[in-house]
């Protein structure tokens, strides 16, 4: 077995983490914690029957030790001594370089990393060739959204949940529905930020302190956003269990009429959820979908999206709440 062969398997990963964060001294129950969250189930290497743990923590001996950390007074820091905070610095393959350098032409790629550090970046891989240019991707089910009238407090609003998601604090925030309804003041934990290439816009995933729920907003629909010090009944971990647990009581059942590829395309617009699928005729299919609660919106937007060769069997809700804003877009069209 390559242990550290940083390609074939996760350990050289593991070795990488576990140094640096032992940079500030961590514990035996922090470190085997690591360990059990990044290792294989079969934790065996080797004909001794040692564990990757066993070899981290020096326990296998003189002739066995990895030798990779020290213990001071019950905690454990690296034997490498460098300079600055991360005695390893990262390492990038060849693959990783053109990806980033690939990644750094994107759009709101400066609000994410910042002027100076984008310019760092393409400085530093100037001599990197990238086979990865947009001319030859063509992105398909996207939305062309209005462009953003403030960008500015659109980057702001990037910035502060970002703060908040790295200090694991709750934020203030208010924020206008679909509906039009304004949310003055709520209270909730960010849990992540996303990227959603079919609209090209960021989105907050929070657990809303007020509601008891996991919400996901838009930041082009938030205002008024400060990160606040109050005590939250919930941390960041559990929110995002909670987030990814809520699953929609009954699948929505779509019959698909496969014209003009729909039947391809559905299976694009609806990749990240469980589905299944069966012919009930010819060139027609029914698709069964299975969702997160926080996706429903995503969900209706891509079933009106995929256009007259799409039907909502059930639940009713969904199906009347295609049925509504059809009727809404007709009126707006004749208006």
């Amino acid at each position: 077995m390559e242990l550290f062969d940083e390609v074939k398997n996760r350990y050289f990963h593991m070795v990488f983490q576990i140094i640096n964060e032992c940079t500030v001294g961590k514990t035996k129950s922090e470190i085997l914690r690591i360990i059990a969250e990044g290792e294989f189930e079969q934790k065996v290497i080797g004909k001794n029957q040692r564990s990757f743990a066993d070899l981290i923590l020096n326990s296998c001996g003189d002739d066995g030790n990895l030798n990779l950390l020290k213990e001071e007074n019950e905690l454990f820091f690296p034997s490498v001594q460098a300079p600055g905070n991360h005695p390893l610095p990262v390492r990038f393959t060849n693959l990783e370089k053109a990806w980033l350098k690939a990644l750094l032409d994107q759009p709101d790629i400066t609000m994410v990393l910042g002027q100076e550090t984008r310019e760092f970046l393409q400085a530093s891989l100037r001599n990197i060739d990238t086979p990865l240019r947009q001319e030859y991707l063509e992105l398909t089910n996207t939305i062309q959204l209005p462009e953003i009238l403030q960008p500015e407090i659109y980057q702001e609003n990037f910035h502060l949940i970002l703060e908040a998601l790295i200090n694991e604090k709750p934020i203030r925030y208010s924020n206008k529905d679909r509906k039009g309804h304004v949310h003055q003041d709520k209270l909730a934990l960010p849990v992540s930020l996303e990227y959603s290439l079919r609209d090209g816009r960021f989105r907050a995933s929070m657990f809303s302190i007020d509601d008891n729920r996991p919400i996901m907003a838009n930041l082009t629909t938030l205002s008024k956003i400060r990160v606040v010090k109050e005590p939250v009944p919930i941390d960041r971990e559990t929110a995002q269990k909670a987030l990814f647990t809520k699953v929609s009581p009954e699948p929505v059942i779509l019959e698909v009429i496969d014209k003009k590829g729909a039947m391809e395309r559905s299976f694009m617009c609806f990749s990240g959820m469980e589905r299944s699928a069966k012919q009930i005729g010819k060139n027609n299919y029914e698709l069964r979908l299975h969702y997160y609660l926080f996706e429903e919106e995503n969900l209706i937007r891509s079933i009106l999206s995929l256009g007259p060769y799409v039907k909502v069997i059930s639940p009713q809700r969904i199906a009347d709440e295609i049925i509504c804003r059809v009727k809404k877009s007709l009126e707006f069209a004749i208006c």
